[in-house]
């Protein structure tokens, strides 16, 4: 269980999956990754039991911050940030992730002010590179411009802690990619929760899209679902989500058993897309049960 804080974090004695016995009070190992640095100042509050502070290093400083969320040894906290500190427009970020056991992941996601709209602008996964010791690099990714920076390291337990950061150039653009939640394993026999159809990482959001999805057990037996925009009014400015009935989900699924082929017909402002997959065999691990989707022709990229 978490506490949502936000201006006081409160410490809640519950398991979280990371024993802290045998934690660092400091760096695991920061090795010859670390820059140097003239000046370093801290932002944020480390509390008693909780995990130290990421340390990010730009242009010649560094800069302490502390998690705002987090489950770590026998206390899980949940923090809000309403403004992210704000770091310019350094070249590239080196970050240190104190906690051993645990690895980055990075998101950016444009800003726009506040990190209380959670719906502004594009968002999209940042490649990191691992630079041994417990450092990352990051890189420039996407159009030059501000990003609010998720930090996310996570095995065991999790921290995460968020930036604002001007990226002075463009990086390489993300592409776009597309998964499909349908079919699922439930103990051996098939089954689904639902269906959610994502396409991530466009051009731009189609004015105009729809999608269909034919489904075939192992034994032949098929079925046509025909899915539905989702307008949720929370949706990233290059992202379509489409979803169905949970009735003929539930009908897909008892078609027959494994394996399932599923062939996803998409049209996108008029061009059509197609694309299959084969559930359990391309599914995405540590994103289950959905399967990843590889549409001809190529989906719209940003240029």
């Amino acid at each position: 269980m978490r506490i949502v804080a936000c201006t006081i974090l409160a410490l809640v004695l519950t398991a979280c999956g990371h024993d802290d016995s045998s934690a660092p009070d400091g760096d695991p190992d920061p090795s010859a990754a670390e820059a140097s640095v003239t000046a370093t100042t801290s932002h944020g509050s480390t509390w008693k039991g909780g995990p130290p502070p990421f340390r990010i290093q730009y242009d010649g400083k560094e800069l302490e911050l502390s998690a705002y969320t987090y489950c770590y040894g026998n206390a899980c906290v949940d923090g809000v940030i309403q403004e992210p500190i704000d770091i310019g427009s350094a070249a590239e970020l080196r970050v240190f992730v104190p906690v051993p056991e645990f690895d980055l992941s990075v998101h950016l996601r444009e800003a726009s002010g506040s990190t209380a709209d959670p719906c502004h602008g594009r968002g999209f996964a940042a490649p990191v590179e691992d630079l041994g010791g417990g450092w990352y690099l990051l890189r420039p990714f996407g159009p030059a411009g501000s990003y609010d920076v998720d930090l996310f390291a996570s095995g065991g337990g999790d921290m995460a802690g968020i930036l604002r950061w001007t990226t002075p150039v463009d990086g390489p653009h993300p592409t776009p990619s597309a998964r499909l939640a349908l079919i699922a394993d439930h103990d051996g026999q098939p089954d689904s929760y639902g269906l959610e159809l994502s396409i991530d990482d466009l051009e731009s959001a189609p004015a105009n899209a729809t999608a269909s999805i034919e489904v075939i057990a192992g034994n032949g037996r098929s079925l046509r679902i025909a899915t539905k925009r989702a307008q949720d009014g929370c949706q990233p400015a290059d992202s379509v989500r489409f979803d169905g009935p949970e009735s003929m989900a539930k009908q897909a699924s008892r078609l027959g058993d494994f394996p399932f082929r599923t062939t996803v017909t998409l049209i996108l402002d008029g061009v059509v897309h197609t694309a299959t997959a084969i559930y359990p065999d391309d599914e995405i691990a540590g994103s289950e049960p959905s399967v990843s989707l590889d549409f001809q022709p190529a989906l719209p990229a940003w240029e």
